[in-house]
């Protein structure tokens, strides 16, 4: 920095001197700028080429100096007659270059500026919907647009100012508020058209800035306007049966059934017509199926009924009319109308019934996951049939997923769901479930017993081996042994290592693919300690997961989880009507992401949630333990070699013994390798299968 301080007031000072010098020697050396940038540029860039000349006539001095220096930047050597400079922001720029030689010294100055932003404009109405004939529009320029004759409206095709859509300029009307900046003109909707929208924009590039900028069209250099003159609409009335539902804190309308002789659709005008029914057919359009005319009261050509038929045993259906093809008898076009769209189904829900304890298990509270194909309605815990057991809790996690927890009584469990219990929004009830069954046991005496023992072995090896170490340790540090021996080192902890080891590879057996005996089972579950995998200290209460899957309440995009039903609406359904006083219609894709039917995806594919599955759970399960018990250890064996350090003599050879680091380090490690190795396998288990 104090260099960098030190250069900056050298160059100063010698800037100072070539001014000082110029005014004492301007008549013999003067500055030749051979190359500048306009006075106003639009790029954001200048280049500057000049000469340094002498005597006046014309010679080039080839020992001068020279410095240039832009706006109040520190003056810069620039000895080769050229200089650059970019990235210049928009405004006004001075650039002066000095020189200094033997013949005295000089300077010369150019000024320009650098206007980089191009010239728009933004036009403006009164209003954007209107039933009248003309509009008048405003149009103000961010800055004066002139050259290249800048803004005109010399005829109604020789405009600056477009127009799409039925309507066009007045041309006579351009009015002048402020040159070259603010005008006005009046726009003239079209009145053969009884409603359309007009499109105002301003035309590109027909004009530039005093830098050279073109015209850039923007969002505000377009406005939209609406016109509306229409007197004729028309009504789409169903017969086919309404539920008001709640989706996403929204009263919702849904059109669904799953007899034919509902799907009947009736057209209601304001206004007779002069269309025949087989004209209005033709202006229909339907997404499945066929629509035939119905016979009846055409009430004075104000009403006309339709049939649909052909249709699938589940399809999302959506009705659309061609309104513009419909003319009133004075002539006037029908106003468009919202489509309609409603589900058929024919197909009764299925359910699946899984659960994530094992067919054999001995907990008391079995965790039961209810998937139905689609949502359901009515369902609750009195459907759910259940033999040896008694139903905890019933939890509902979306209108197709449930969640029951069940206490086993007796040593057989089966759980299923009827037939006919439940059904869905179109009326069809559900075909009876899988039937689960589960084998409940109580933990044998004898692994029990087994595992008891094992446990106590390996904890009374342990006192007695670190009792030992620990005192030939202690002994071996004040120098009682002359000659310690390999012996005292190793033969404490044999031992012991013998019998982790094989508590370790009884307690990984339970995790084998297999079936295993109960008694056994039990045995290696009971020595599960050693791996080690143990609950954590907050896992309190019941830890089953829940399952989650494409409907799962957690997914932010899941319609199913948020449909809460109000009932059924006993009038006819009318499409306008219903979204002002009921809540709108679901469009054909929440249709299809709501109520689809979808077949039942393989069990492997439905995971549990991941802060509680298997793979993970036992991660940080054993992660955790092993942590602490490691951690503890290796702080013990620290204290323990600080305590024999201070009572070490330093007079007699002595040693740590078996303590000696990272001994007893090396010794956790191999115990940790067979815990280590089972987290990994079910984490890449729990990747590969997602």
């Amino acid at each position: 920095m104090g260099l960098e301080k030190y250069f900056s007031w050298l160059i100063l000072l010698s800037w100072v001197f070539l001014v000082l010098s110029f005014r004492v020697n301007c008549s013999e050396v003067s500055l030749k700028l051979l190359r500048t940038p306009r006075a106003f540029s639009n790029r954001n860039f200048a280049k500057f080429a000049f000469q340094v000349l002498v005597s006046g006539n014309g010679d080039i001095c080839a020992d001068c100096s020279t410095y240039c220096k832009l706006d109040d930047h520190i003056p810069s050597v620039c000895a080769s007659g050229e200089i650059l400079y970019t990235r210049l922001l928009d405004g006004n720029h001075t650039f002066e270059v000095c020189t200094n030689g033997s013949h005295g010294a000089g300077c010369s100055r150019y000024n320009w500026t650098v206007d980089t932003i191009p010239p728009t404009a933004y036009i403006t109405a009164p209003t954007s919907f209107t039933n009248a004939s003309n509009v008048s529009v405003n149009i103000s320029f961010s800055e004066p647009c002139w050259t290249q004759g800048g803004f005109g409206c010399s005829s109604t095709n020789s405009c600056n100012l477009l127009v799409y859509g039925p309507g066009q300029v007045v041309p006579n009307t351009l009015n002048v508020i402020e040159p070259d900046l603010k005008f006005s003109v009046v726009v003239s909707l079209s009145t053969r058209d009884q409603y359309g929208r007009v499109v105002v924009v301003m035309d590109k590039n027909f004009c530039s800035d005093s830098a050279g900028n073109k015209f850039k069209r923007t969002e505000n250099s377009r406005i939209f306007m609406h016109f509306d003159r229409r007197s004729v609409s028309v009504d789409i009335r169903t017969q086919i049966p309404e539920r008001l539902l709640q989706i996403d804190r929204e009263t919702r309308t849904v059109l669904a059934t799953n007899r034919t002789e509902n799907m009947k659709v009736y057209l209601y005008f304001t206004e007779p017509i002069v269309n025949s029914s087989t004209e209005i057919l033709n202006s229909l359009n339907i997404s499945q199926g066929l629509v035939t005319p119905i016979s009846g009261n055409s009430l004075g050509e104000r009403r006309f009924g339709f049939q649909i038929k052909g249709i699938s045993q589940m399809a999302i259906v959506t009705l659309s009319l061609r309104s513009s093809l419909l003319l009133s008898r004075q002539g006037t076009s029908v106003a468009p109308v919202t489509p309609v769209t409603f589900l058929y189904d024919m197909q009764r829900p299925a359910v699946s019934l899984s659960t994530t304890s094992r067919m054999r298990t001995c907990e008391e509270q079995i965790p039961v996951w209810i998937k139905f194909v689609k949502p359901v309605f009515g369902f609750n815990s009195s459907h759910v049939s259940i033999t040896g057991g008694h139903l905890q809790s019933f939890q509902e996690m979306s209108r197709s997923i449930y969640i029951v927890n069940i206490q086993a009584r007796e040593d057989f469990v089966s759980v299923s769901i009827p037939e006919n219990v439940t059904g869905d929004v179109a009326g069809n009830r559900n075909l009876q479930s899988n039937v689960l069954q589960l084998l409940h046991y109580t933990v044998p005496s004898i692994s029990q017993v087994l595992s008891i023992f094992a446990t106590a072995a390996f904890v009374v090896t342990s006192f007695a081996a670190g009792l030992l170490t620990v005192s030939t340790a202690s002994l071996q540090s004040v120098g009682a042994y002359s000659r310690p021996s390999s012996f005292m080192t190793s033969d404490p902890a044999r031992n012991l290592f013998r019998i982790a080891c094989h508590i370790q590879v009884f307690a990984l057996t339970r995790w084998l693919p297999v079936t295993l005996p109960v008694e056994y089972y039990e045995f290696a579950r009971g020595l599960q300690w050693s791996v080690p995998y143990m609950r954590l200290p907050w896992e309190t209460g019941s830890t089953f997961p829940f399952m989650m899957g494409p409907s799962s309440p957690t997914n932010s995009h899941s319609y199913g989880s948020k449909i809460h039903d109000f009932g059924k609406k006993t009038d006819k359904y009318n499409v306008d009507k219903a979204s002002g006083l009921y809540g709108l219609p679901l469009s054909p894709m929440e249709y299809r992401s709501i109520f689809e039917s979808q077949n039942l995806l393989p069990e492997a594919q439905y995971i549990l949630d991941p802060q509680y599955s298997s793979g993970w759970r036992d991660f940080n399960r054993s992660m955790f333990w092993l942590a602490v018990i490691g951690g503890s250890l290796i702080l013990l064996h620290v204290l323990l070699l600080f305590i024999l350090k201070l009572r070490k003599d330093t007079g007699k050879k002595w040693s740590y013994g078996a303590l000696v680091f990272p001994r007893f380090e090396i010794f956790l490690l191999i115990l940790a390798i067979p815990c280590i190795c089972k987290v990994s396998v079910n984490i890449v288990k729990g990747i590969s299968n997602s």
